[in-house]
């Protein structure tokens, strides 16, 4: 806010980022954090030696850490459209009849399934923040003469940032791994959608669901013995 100008405030000054740098998000507390997002798996499934093979591995990544993180845990509404064409187009390159009724059978079963229900999908990221140095602000002189308050040594604090967090980073990826996890560290663009969908959920919309045609062939379709939609 300016003496010699009318203020003019907008949505972004609520927020805490105060702007996202080579892939890593600064906040307008001067804080530094990296992102990343895991895939997942279903524990239900798992037998229970395995189910217990992922608990100590858990309790081993977590026993190893000597550094903050934080695990976010978030849902969006899923459109189911994008992978039934998928689907579709997989079944026109079988040749077997058997297969190709398999994967009619799944079709339906998803559209019976999602036809009066909303579909949900969760996503898992992991968020590493560091506190860097002393923060910089616009001097009060030029806030007086209309000029926003904001970091102007953010740039160098997030070049100290990643001598610290990509370390930390590279630790939690081996970590994972030996989960049977994989976690990567989110760019710039998909750190935008990522908070642009937290704070404004409804305008983006439906997330399209996107497998490849290896994830839709590990399941229902591929394993016949295994599928309820066989017995």
């Amino acid at each position: 806010m300016s003496f010699f100008s009318p203020a003019v405030i907008s949505t972004q000054e609520h927020l805490e980022i105060e702007d996202v740098i080579d892939d890593l998000v600064v906040l307008k507390s001067g804080m530094v954090s990296l992102v990343m997002k895991t895939t997942a798996l279903n524990f239900e499934l798992l037998s229970e030696k395995e189910q217990d093979a992922k608990i100590l591995s858990f309790a081993g990544l977590l026993n190893s850490l000597n550094f903050q993180m934080q695990i976010v845990i978030k849902t969006e509404r899923t459109d189911v459209s994008s992978y039934i064409e998928r689907l579709k187009e997989y079944r026109s390159t079988q040749i077997s009849k058997a297969l190709q009724k398999q994967i009619d059978i799944y079709i339906n079963f998803i559209n019976n399934l999602t036809r009066n229900r909303e579909v949900l999908a969760k996503h898992f990221y992991v968020v590493i923040p560091e506190v860097i140095g002393e923060v910089q602000r616009t001097s009060l002189i030029k806030q007086l003469f209309g000029k926003k308050t904001k970091i102007i040594n953010k740039h160098s604090l997030v070049e100290r940032a990643k001598v610290q967090l990509y370390p930390k980073r590279d630790h939690l990826t081996k970590q994972f791994k030996k989960m049977g996890l994989i976690a990567s560290q989110l760019n710039k663009q998909e750190l935008v959608r990522l908070y642009y969908t937290m704070y404004d959920p409804d305008k983006l919309g439906t997330e399209h669901l996107d497998l490849t045609t290896n994830e839709i062939t590990t399941s229902l379709i591929t394993q016949k013995t295994n599928s309820p939609l066989n017995k």
